[in-house]
């Protein structure tokens, strides 16, 4: 039984001690394992340095593009070695591996679930606010007509063989496919996950596209004139201004349009980040023929 780790990396990381905590993960859960780490074309100096630090390792893999990518691309490139592996497991270099999410991924696996995704729940206030921005957002999937999603992590994940072909089948949904949860009937399974509230991600691993600043930016304007016009409403209302039936019920018709609209923004600007558009399959064909790689 052997797991495949699928690591991307856009900035400075720590391989020594990402490698480690994967084979301390792996022993107590009894796998053999191959890491791939993939770098963007930015990190070449980090890139010889896994040659260095793992000569003697042929567990260790790694590639480097020559373009300034996203991790998703990277992701996909590198699922498409991943085809021998009983199971994949992608741990995106955004933060520190944790072993214990590794080794409930492993046990969940073995259960059964084809799919395995990792939630993060926050302590405090900032738990609080996520619950809510979580439950507008399945509001908004629900009224866009879109698929199920259970809002976890969307590159720290396992997959089983059989959901590592059916996507590789497909490599320009990838990302996509990732996202969906039970995407074509397989079992899965979420794995929940309390962080700290002070936890950053790193800003080279947030992907801001152009559709996520419109769709910002929209956002925000929809809101603001929501709230303003129910303020206004309020204020009619609360001193019985005579503005005739016909102006308060478009006043009141104006906060529901200007509410949907912001819901569908904030929406879609939380899909253009988790979920990204169609990827190049001629791109990534290209960024294949052209990447370095060691130990392959």
């Amino acid at each position: 039984m052997k797991i495949g780790f699928v690591v991307p990396v856009l900035a400075d990381y720590d391989l020594s001690k990402s490698y480690e905590s994967i084979k301390r993960a792996c022993a107590d859960s009894k796998v053999e394992f191959d890491v791939i780490y993939a770098f963007t074309n930015k990190l070449t100096s980090v890139f010889s340095q896994t040659r260095q630090m793992f000569s003697d390792k042929k567990e260790v893999k790694a590639f480097k593009v020559d373009q300034n990518v996203n991790k998703h691309k990277l992701i996909t490139l590198a699922m498409k070695d991943c085809e021998k592996y009983n199971a994949t497991i992608i741990y995106s270099g955004k933060e520190e591996i944790n072993e214990d999410v590794i080794k409930a991924f492993i046990s969940s696996w073995r259960a059964g679930n084809k799919i395995v995704y990792l939630k993060k729940l926050f302590y405090g206030p900032k738990r609080i606010f996520s619950a809510i921005k979580e439950v507008f957002y399945k509001f908004g999937m629900k009224l866009l007509n879109c698929f199920k999603d259970y809002y976890a992590e969307t590159d720290i994940q396992l997959l089983d063989q059989d959901v590592v072909k059916t996507i590789n089948k497909l490599p320009a949904k990838n990302r996509i496919l990732r996202t969906m949860d039970s995407f074509i009937g397989y079992n899965y399974d979420i794995i929940h996950m309390e962080v700290d509230s002070k936890l950053q991600v790193s800003k080279y691993y947030e992907e801001k596209t152009k559709d996520y600043k419109w769709y910002a930016t929209f956002g925000i304007a929809s809101g603001v004139l929501c709230l303003a016009d129910f303020i206004m409403v309020i204020i009619a209302t609360s001193l019985s201004w005579k503005i005739g039936l016909l102006w308060m019920i478009m006043m009141i018709l104006g906060v529901f349009i200007f509410f949907t609209g912001w819901l569908v923004c904030f929406t879609k600007r939380i899909l253009s980040s988790r979920v990204g558009r169609l990827q190049n399959e001629q791109e990534l064909h290209t960024l294949e023929d052209s990447m370095e790689k060691y130990n392959f």
